[in-house]
Order: structure tokens, then C-alpha cells, then sequence
């Protein structure tokens, strides 16, 4: 599956690694997300033109966006509105926001200088069907306990990246919780492990603890995780082998791909 289809729910405004091989690409430095037909401020992030400004702010609505002098375009989905806010470096991009918590009436517009902002993602190369995932520390969602899914080794892993704030991921959180319901051959064999890529643990845990998800192993995944996963987008989600190497990255199907795994399993005689 493309990473593209994906690239509206990243949500960032932010040059990426990936970007930075064309020099003509910076951003502001907020984090969007939408909401119906409204885009909002998920976020700004810290060392950004818009944090050092302090003129825009989570929850504020984007209507319309603006280049330079040029006439402001309205505001209509998520990618339009990321696409028409990056732009060359040292250029001005002029937002027309309504205010947190204001009606339609308090509108005003606020201005950036693009720049260089530290991506806190990984640069979207996805690993490799055939590579071995890296073995870096994870933190348990509930209790906090450090680990690492080298602990899993003998199993089938199916390790998907989300967040609170995801609206797709919402239906994919779902359908994970059902999968062991629903597959009886999965137990003690598939290990199905959500790694949330919220600001904090906490966050993750109280939406986990409201939603009822907890048939699933939960973890949480900081910078250095994203990174080495390379996730720049998220619903993202890796099927992994007994031996940790990588046998699908998105795959339109996941339990045909687990299942095929199994039978694949079963065939040689593995345990």
C-alpha cells in the first residue's frame, strides 16, 4: 500500500529528513489534524517559527491560506492546506485562523517566516520486507516497564503505529482487538502490539483504559523509535516473523497475511 494514501493523516507541517534533500522545502512547525470539514491545530512544536511567534495555537482553525502578498485560498482538506503552507525557506505564508474556542466571527490572520524545523518522525523509507527490525527499547503502555520485541523471538509480531488523534486509526485499533476472537490458531502464536506515538504514555493509557482496547499488547514509541521505524505517516503497520524479519509492510489484507505465515508454519513443522 502506498505510503501516500497515508500522507494527509501525518498531520505535520514540518520539512521531513526526507524533504531536506530539496533545499526549497521548510515549513512553520504545527502539527494539523481535521476535524469534519475544519482543519485544526493538533499541535506546534517546540524551536518552530510558529512556538517562537506564539500566535497560533492548538485547537485554532485554519479557513484560508496565503503566499507571500498573493490572495488567500480557502482551506478545504488537509493535504491542500499542508501542501500550500510549506514552502521555500525565509518566505512568508500568511494563515487566516479563528482562535480556539471562537465563533466564526473572531477571525484574524497571522503570519510566518518559513524555516528549518527538527522533525520529530521517522523520513517515511519504510523498512524492507526481508529486514530485521531494529531492537530498540519500548515502553509498556500501563506499567510503564521498558522492553524490547526481542522478547517476543518464536513468534509471529503484528506491530501497528497510531495515535489518540488519528481518525483512521481509530477503525484499525478496532479490528485488531477482534482478530484474536476471531482466529483461535493465534494465540500463543501472534503477538498483536500497538505502539502509540502520542507526546506521553499517559495519554496513550487513558484513551486505551476509555476505549476498552486491551486485547492487544500496548506500548508506547518516542522519537528514536519513530525514527527507526521510519514512520512518517500513521496508520502504519509491520508483520513480522518468528526470526524478526519484516514479511509485510500495510498489507490490504493483514490476517490473510498472518494466516499465510501460519500455514507457511505449519508446512515445515515450526512450533
Amino acid at each position: 500500500m502506498r505510503l501516500l494514501k497515508y500522507l494527509p493523516l501525518l498531520l505535520c507541517l514540518t520539512v521531513s529528513p526526507a524533504q531536506s534533500a530539496d533545499d526549497s522545502i521548510f515549513g512553520i512547525g504545527a502539527q494539523l489534524r481535521a476535524e469534519g470539514k475544519n482543519i485544526v491545530v493538533n499541535r506546534i512544536l517546540s524551536d518552530s517559527p510558529a512556538s517562537a511567534q506564539n500566535n497560533l495555537h492548538d485547537g485554532d482553525r485554519i479557513v484560508a491560506v496565503a503566499q507571500g502578498n498573493d490572495p488567500s485560498v480557502q482551506a478545504q482538506t488537509l493535504k491542500q492546506t499542508a501542501l500550500m503552507i510549506r514552502g521555500p525557506k525565509g518566505t512568508t505564508v500568511r494563515l487566516t485562523i479563528i482562535p480556539a474556542g471562537d465563533d466564526n466571527s473572531q477571525v484574524r490572520v497571522v503570519s510566518f517566516v518559513r524555516g528549518e524545523v527538527q522533525m520529530p518522525w521517522g523520513d517515511g523509507q519504510l523498512l524492507a520486507i526481508g529486514s530485521t527490525i531494529p531492537d530498540v527499547d519500548l515502553v509498556e503502555v500501563t506499567n510503564k516497564i521498558p522492553e524490547r520485541l526481542s522478547k517476543y523471538a518464536g513468534k509471529i509480531l503484528v506491530l501497528e503505529f497510531w495515535g489518540t488523534w488519528c481518525g483512521p486509526c481509530q477503525l484499525k485499533m478496532a479490528e485488531l482487538q477482534s482478530y484474536l476472537d476471531k482466529y483461535y490458531d493465534w494465540h500463543n502464536k501472534v503477538v498483536l502490539i500497538t505502539a502509540s506515538i502520542d507526546e506521553s504514555s499517559e495519554i496513550a493509557a487513558k484513551y486505551l483504559n476509555a476505549k476498552g482496547w486491551n486485547k492487544t499488547h500496548n506500548i508506547w514509541a518516542d522519537v528514536a523509535t519513530i525514527r527507526a521505524y521510519h514512520i512518517n505517516s500513521i496508520p502504519t503497520v509491520y508483520v513480522i516473523d518468528r526470526q524478526g524479519r519484516i514479511v509485510a509492510v500495510n498489507p490490504s489484507d493483514l490476517s490473510q497475511v498472518v494466516n499465510h505465515e501460519l500455514e507457511q508454519e505449519k508446512a515445515t513443522g515450526t512450533k
